[in-house]
């Protein structure tokens, strides 16, 4: 398995590909998130299967970054305050009811998300 995460970080399009879908899956994530928590659609459940579908592909391109460096993003302060934000996402999400309340504060850690994520890259 560790060569299977060397050829992604080793390779030259291994890690850019990978990368790549993390962020297409992420921006198919919040493209639901969006619909679902701040429309009225009509078929909500096709909705939540795209959700799901995106969350397990960022979730599985997350962990394939993640492996194919665990040392130098585990060391990284931006990588622990992403994990944490993600922790408090997901509490947000089991414990509190659905409400454009808890909308708003998902989103907005979600956002945050988005900008550890970046400074995992510079520091």
């Amino acid at each position: 398995m560790s060569r299977f995460f060397s050829l992604i970080s080793g390779s030259t399009w291994g890690y850019p590909i990978v990368g790549a879908i993390h962020v297409l899956a992420l921006a198919l994530f919040g493209g639901a998130f969006v619909v679902s928590n701040f429309s009225s659609v009509e078929d909500a459940r096709l909705v939540r299967i795209w959700k799901w579908f995106a969350l397990g592909l960022v979730t599985l391109s997350g962990l394939l970054l993640f492996a194919s460096n665990a040392a130098r993003y585990s060391a990284s302060v931006s990588f622990r305050v992403k994990l944490v934000l993600l922790i408090l996402i997901a509490l947000n999400g089991a414990f509190f009811p659905r409400t454009r309340r808890r909308a708003y504060i998902s989103a907005a850690l979600w956002i945050a998300v988005i900008f550890a994520s970046r400074g995992i890259a510079f520091f």
